[in-house]
């Protein structure tokens, strides 16, 4: 498939401020930043364009499409969760229990986000293969979300098919956004932007103020939520012919699964050399400046070099 600038440029943005949170949680040692104000954002993002990336005209090749999440998704899942599991415990000073360590990863523990995103794609696809009109499926992705918040959230549920709920609903919103995009398009001007940016901005100092529960990535209020995310992933589309496209931000994109599974080591390896330095963080933001371009750093040349050499942990072959 031809790549789509805006795709991946949004990708990247997600990416890096997934880097963002990792970076505070590591160096600063906890989130200054509440994980509601962006992080959440930059997740619904993603399953977004994912879902995007659905549309097709004409029929779907159901086991193609399979196919494809099992080389772009589960493989890297399996493989990267295997690679890191003994580097993340000898860096973080913990002793390695194998029996909970394989257990994490077969159940999808070990990458929630990635176990999310596989087991709702799965089903996304299934959906689309039924043949009835629109509103059944948009009312399967409102089921999804319902379903989310009214049964007793578990973290680490099975595969993480709670959360994978939550994806199937945002899939479909990318879908339907790329099937209606031509009038999307006639109202993406500069003051329905405004607009938008001016109610997100009240949603977030609400947030903030009243401070409400999460369940991992969702406010605990679902009306919250469902405003907070639409409004947002709205504003963003409208928004991206005005926004200058950063090649390097493209870049990430393209190669964002992998920045992904290095979103957590790199922040910690970071952190660690920079409290060595005696460089801590004592509430110096130019720090936290300086440990965030290290940690994109050094996840950039690490996910050069898996792509360079050897991709096939990847799903893809040499670029």
């Amino acid at each position: 498939m031809e790549r789509v600038g805006w795709i991946d440029f949004l990708r990247g943005i997600s990416m890096i401020l997934i880097l963002v949170f990792h970076t505070e949680v590591y160096y600063k040692e906890y989130d200054v930043t509440p994980y509601y104000i962006y992080t959440t954002n930059a997740i619904v993002l993603f399953y977004f364009i994912s879902g995007y990336l659905f549309y097709r005209q004409g029929e779907l090749d159901y086991m193609k499409k399979i196919l494809s999440i099992v080389r772009s998704l589960v493989i890297p899942y399996f493989i990267f969760t295997t690679l890191i599991a003994v580097p993340k415990a000898l860096l973080r000073q913990e002793s390695i229990d194998w029996t909970e360590t394989v257990s994490n990863i077969l159940s999808g523990r070990a990458s929630w986000f990635i176990a999310a995103l596989i087991i709702g794609e799965v089903f996304f696809t299934t959906l689309l293969l039924i043949k009835r009109r629109k509103t059944l499926w948009l009312s399967i992705a409102a089921a999804c979300l319902i379903t989310y918040y009214i049964v007793p959230f578990n973290q680490h549920n099975y595969w993480q098919w709670q959360d994978a709920l939550l994806a199937v609903t945002f899939l479909y919103t990318g879908y339907l956004y790329h099937q209606y995009k031509d009038f999307f398009h006639t109202i993406n001007k500069p003051l329905y932007s405004s607009l938008l940016l001016l109610i997100l901005i009240l949603i977030k100092v609400y947030e903030y103020h009243v401070d409400l529960p999460m369940r991992n990535i969702a406010i605990e209020s679902a009306p919250l939520f469902l405003a907070d995310a639409m409004v947002w992933l709205l504003l963003v589309v409208s928004m991206i012919n005005y926004i200058p496209h950063v090649r390097m931000i493209e870049w990430t994109g393209r190669h964002c699964i992998v920045y992904y599974f290095l979103a957590g080591g790199c922040p910690l390896i970071i952190s660690i050399l920079l409290n060595k330095a005696g460089c801590h963080y004592d509430g110096y933001w130019y720090r936290y400046v300086i440990a965030l371009i290290l940690v994109y750093a050094l996840a950039t040349v690490l996910t050069w070099l898996i792509y360079k050499y050897v991709p096939f942990i990847t799903g893809r072959h040499h670029e």
